[in-house]
């Protein structure tokens, strides 16, 4: 009898409800919501650690031009200038001597930076050869130190880059 009953009961089920069927289409796409969000951070966090790193690895270029005297016409004191709410810097050759950017000045390259990656803070950074001496924004007072500031438009996410009069150069 029992039996009876138990193959009555799965002969019958043949199939999934429409209701199965919508739960598990909700699942599946609540899922691919979450998977796509968490990619699209993760995007825009790995564009700011590589701006990052790339400004810190450009400031040490231009740090080790100026100590090693390279002669790029004529110039072999380098730096770097970032102006709020760019998408790039340049590194430059002061044309003048006055140890700060100019529109004169020998630009040797411009860097544009990644995915809506943006520079949040204006700061001109100059090595004058031969010691090489940190200009920060055309000031050479020991003890000096100002920042870079880089972040992705839309987010609160953002890098800080330290340099100091001394030389010292660290990027977070």
């Amino acid at each position: 009898m029992k039996e009876n009953i138990i193959k009555k009961y799965f002969l019958k089920q043949k199939g999934f409800t429409i209701t199965e069927l919508l739960v598990v289409m909700f699942i599946i796409s609540l899922l691919s919501a979450s998977v796509l969000i968490s990619y699209r951070n993760n995007q825009r966090s790995y564009a700011l650690d590589q701006a990052s790193q790339q400004l810190v690895s450009n400031l040490r270029k231009a740090q080790n031009m100026a100590m090693n005297k390279v002669d790029i016409d004529g110039y072999n004191s380098y730096g770097i200038y970032a102006v709020i709410n760019n998408n790039y810097y340049i590194i430059y050759a002061d044309n003048n001597g006055d140890s700060m950017y100019h529109s004169s000045d020998r630009i040797i390259e411009t860097i544009n930076l990644l995915n809506n990656v943006k520079i949040n803070n204006t700061l001109d950074v100059f090595f004058k050869s031969p010691d090489p001496k940190t200009y920060l924004n055309g000031n050479l007072s020991a003890g000096l130190s100002r920042t870079i500031t880089l972040g992705v438009n839309g987010t609160s996410k953002t890098k800080i880059i330290t340099i100091t009069t001394a030389g010292l150069i660290q990027g977070n």
